[in-house]
């Protein structure tokens, strides 16, 4: 069970960060754990999504 739970937490890493300003327009993305895709562009806000996985929008 400790070995499931491992991997999961370290997989949750891999994926992208996606930021929203007020009006819920996309104004930055943060990814990681995606080895060359890895980066970020725009502004970081408070109001944020994250999507799993290296499917990459920038």
């Amino acid at each position: 069970m400790l070995a499931a739970y491992s991997f999961s937490a370290t997989a949750s890493w891999q994926g992208t960060w996606n930021y929203y300003n007020e009006e819920g327009a996309l104004v930055g993305q943060w990814t990681a754990g995606c080895g060359e895709q890895d980066g970020s562009w725009g502004v970081k806000t408070s109001n944020r999504s994250f999507t799993q996985g290296c499917a990459v929008d920038m």
